[in-house]
This record gives structure tokens, C-alpha cells and sequence, in this order.
């Protein structure tokens, strides 16, 4: 689906870098939002008390697009120059098909409006990464 695309970027992850401070999943709440919520956010991290490990989950804009193909209503699209997902509210019936085929646990899902969140990489600079310089947890790769 990325035919002719090359200068497509997506977002990296780099589990072992991760602090687990939670600064990106705030600025992505805030970013699209305009208030902190971590349940708002498209990135998630969970962490691994056992082995005190932290790992940030989020749309890595696959070659695959799981969540595309798997819709039933057809309400997720590609955008066509910058390659993430595009929701169509009103064609979107709240099923959580798309979370559920993701096997990068890449879809979050906004609970107050029943609908899945998507990285949109905030429109090319993503806020998350600028407040992850010091880990490094998080950068943009073509």
C-alpha cells in the first residue's frame, strides 16, 4: 500500500530507552485534546514491574494496514501522501475490529467517544518525539 511513497516516515520505538515517564502519552493527549488525559492519547506504555522494563506501543504505519483491510464498513482509509490512517466518523459503527487486528497493539481506543485513535504523526512532527529527546525512546524514520 506504500507504492510511491518513499518519503514516508513513520515512528520508531526503542523499548530499551524508554523511562516510562509518560511525557509522550500527555503531549499526544494535549496535542489532539487540548487537555491531559492519559487515556487520550494514540501512544501507550506499559510497563514490566518484573523486569522493571517499559514499552511504548503505538501505530507504526505497517506495510500490512491490518486495521484497513479489517474494517467492515469501510470507514479507515490511507492517507495518500503521508501514509497514516484516516477514521471516517460517520461510517465507523464503534465494533473495535481495527484494535483487534492489529497485532502491534498500534490502535488505541478513545472510550468517551467510541472510536479508535490513530497516530497521525501530527501532521508530519510528532509531538511525542520533541519530549522524548533525552530517552530517545521514540524518533521518525523514513
Amino acid at each position: 500500500m506504500r507504492r510511491g511513497c518513499e518519503e514516508m516516515k513513520h515512528l520508531k520505538v526503542i523499548p530499551e530507552n524508554c523511562t516510562g515517564c509518560l511525557s509522550c502519552m500527555l503531549v499526544c493527549s494535549f496535542k489532539h485534546f487540548k487537555y491531559f488525559d492519559l487515556s487520550k492519547s494514540r501512544i501507550s506504555v506499559s510497563r514490566d514491574d518484573e523486569f522493571a522494563r517499559f514499552n511504548p506501543t503505538v501505530c507504526i504505519l505497517c506495510e500490512d494496514k491490518y486495521c484497513v483491510e479489517s474494517c467492515p464498513v469501510g470507514a479507515l482509509s490511507v492517507h495518500p501522501e503521508k501514509g497514516y490512517i484516516l477514521l471516517d466518523d460517520e461510517k465507523c459503527v464503534s465494533c473495535k475490529v481495527c484494535v483487534s487486528s492489529c497485532p502491534y497493539d498500534g490502535v488505541k481506543w478513545d472510550e468517551d467517544e467510541g472510536k479508535p485513535l490513530f497516530c497521525d504523526m501530527c501532521g508530519g512532527d510528532p509531538e511525542c518525539v520533541k519530549h522524548c529527546k533525552f530517552a530517545e525512546a521514540l524518533i521518525v524514520v523514513p
